[in-house]
């Protein structure tokens, strides 16, 4: 029969199903329970670090003084903490969910083990009816009435095997989307995880920056002004130098002809150092500590003292800055426009004048504070990255793989 054949097809495809290793322990509604309390939590530290968020933005658009700086970095320090916490938080409700979606795996993998049962033996019953001819139903049963009995038997098993196979497809199709659903779950806890650390690494920066401070301005506010007026002077000579030989540099590659021209291949970029431990600043980032007197118009990247700074794109040495215990820094020259500029460099391996490549390296991480190149009022170990089109200051983040 073909009813049997496709049916037989069926229970092989089935069968291959393989069930998954069973959750033990609490149930799926404890878990859920678990999870909403956490979320609830979740929410809640969520609005207390809107809250520190806030107060930095209003504290930083006043006039600046060493007590206002501390007092903003203390509450950037609280909003880490907070940040630490609320991570851990979602780590763990991550974790639950993961446990919860596991025990529904396993309870829908028994419940398809039982419908698989149940559809054998209705296969097997199937089956035994299948063996017989119509003619020895007729001569096995005395009546005419037990004959057709007996064959709407069959078609009972046959619906019943229809109906069973069905459900069997449903499940299997939940199945799989819990499936998915517990592979999101496990993207989602790496995420987390990896954001946790990064709350981690921001709040040593910021503990740092603030103890940077006080040790750099003895706690004076006399000097501690000194030395952000000669922040403010650094960054805008700097700025001033950046922009007036994006121009000149750009004049000085045209007559050298195509020769020049070609050197700088393309402007596909790359990160100049490896971002391990995230962003510390961003790109005219709203926090940024001295935002009243100068935007920020690049990112920070937290690496330790003395790591290797590479090209970003090959390009032409503009400028090579040895500031000594001043502002150090180097700006290489791109095609189609851009321009990158690498800050805070405590060595200098390239010379003015002349050509890199992408990926060689060009100098070496600096920031700690009273070392060479970081300038005054460092935040401790980091690259300043910036990228400019045309002169004018892009987001780096825009542009980097």
């Amino acid at each position: 029969m073909k009813l049997r054949s496709a049916l037989q097809l069926v229970c092989l495809v089935i069968l291959v199903i393989v069930p998954l290793s069973k959750a033990r322990g609490e149930t799926v509604i404890d878990l859920n329970n678990q999870i909403q309390t956490r979320q609830q939590k979740l929410t809640e530290l969520k609005k207390q670090i809107e809250t520190y968020q806030n107060a930095i933005a209003e504290k930083q658009i006043q006039a600046s003084s060493l007590k206002k700086q501390l007092s903003i970095l203390d509450d950037k320090i609280a909003k880490s903490k907070l940040d630490i916490e609320a991570n851990e938080l979602q780590l763990n409700t991550v974790t639950l969910q993961i446990q919860a979606v596991t025990l529904d795996i396993g309870k829908r993998d028994r419940e398809i083990d039982t419908k698989r049962t149940e559809i054998a033996e209705l296969l097997r019953q199937i089956n035994q009816a299948d063996q017989r001819s119509l003619l020895e139903i007729v001569v096995l049963n005395s009546s005419l009435g037990e004959f057709f009995a007996e064959l709407n038997q069959l078609e009972a098993l046959q619906r019943n095997l229809q109906t069973g196979v069905n459900e069997l497809q449903a499940m299997r199709t939940e199945l799989e989307h819990r499936q998915q659903d517990l592979a999101n779950y496990r993207t989602e806890l790496v995420k987390v995880k990896e954001q946790l650390e990064l709350s981690k690494s921001g709040l040593e920066t910021e503990q740092g920056t603030k103890q940077d401070i006080l040790i750099q301005t003895k706690q004076s506010e006399n000097r501690f002004q000194a030395l952000l007026f000669q922040v403010q002077q650094e960054q805008e000579a700097a700025n001033r130098d950046i922009q007036s030989l994006e121009r000149e540099v750009r004049n000085r590659l045209k007559q050298l002809g195509k020769a020049g021209i070609e050197q700088l291949n393309d402007a596909n970029f790359t990160w100049p150092v490896a971002p391990t431990k995230g962003i510390s600043t961003y790109f005219y980032d709203p926090t940024y500590i001295f935002r009243r007197y100068f935007e920020h118009p690049g990112i920070d990247i937290p690496r330790p003292q003395g790591s290797d700074i590479k090209a970003a794109a090959s390009g032409y040495v503009a400028r090579a800055k040895d500031a000594g215990l001043g502002y150090s820094y180097i700006m290489l020259i791109h095609k189609s426009g851009f321009s990158t500029v690498y800050g805070h460099v405590n060595r200098i391996n390239v010379q003015e004048d002349t050509f890199v490549t992408k990926g060689q390296v060009i100098g070496a991480v600096g920031g700690m504070p009273g070392t060479r190149g970081a300038g005054p009022l460092t935040t401790g170990p980091h690259l300043h990255f910036e990228i400019r089109s045309n002169g004018i200051p892009v987001n780096p983040l825009d542009y980097l793989p």
